[in-house]
């Protein structure tokens, strides 16, 4: 998912050239740690170059994030510290935002805070569309496997029987 559109399609050219402002520049090596299950989270992430992996705790990845794509926009909006890790699958470049100078724009323009929230709900909203259509598919895919073994079974009492 490439959840910039949502983003940049939400925000003025103004907005954006603000956060490009006051962002940094960061660049990660393969295998770098972006974000820690557990650990807070205290800026919001633009992936600008490269991929990186979506981990939970066991190391089961959920998702690849490339670029174009944000990192730590739950943690922004819930104020919790994250459930997954991030890291760099390659050499990675990302704008880091302090959210406390996100928080600060907020107060001086409540109307980049609107925009600013709203892109980000159209974005969540849309990766749980596509993440409810995955489960869906491997829902389905289970069905499918199960009528599978079914009727594979069914097959063979079928000709245990008749063999009798």
């Amino acid at each position: 998912m490439k959840n910039a559109r949502y983003i940049a399609a939400g925000l003025s050219d103004a907005d954006m050239l603000w956060l490009l402002s006051v962002g940094t520049l960061r660049s990660l090596k393969s295998g770098d740690m972006l974000v820690s299950a557990g650990k807070p989270v205290n800026e919001i992430f633009f992936v600008l170059a490269g991929s990186v992996a979506v981990r939970l705790r066991d190391g089961t990845q959920v998702a690849r994030l490339g670029v174009g794509d944000v990192v730590g926009e739950m943690s922004f909006v819930e104020r919790h510290s994250p459930l997954v890790s991030v890291l760099a699958e390659e050499p990675v470049e990302v704008l880091a935002i302090a959210r406390k100078l996100i928080l600060d724009r907020f107060e001086e323009q409540p109307v980049f805070a609107a925009r600013f929230y709203r892109a980000l709900a159209i974005f969540l909203s849309e990766r749980l569309r596509e993440t409810t259509a995955v489960v869906q598919a491997q829902a389905g895919e289970a069905q499918d496997d199960k009528d599978d073994r079914d009727a594979r079974a069914r097959f063979g009492r079928l000709f245990r029987r008749s063999a009798s």
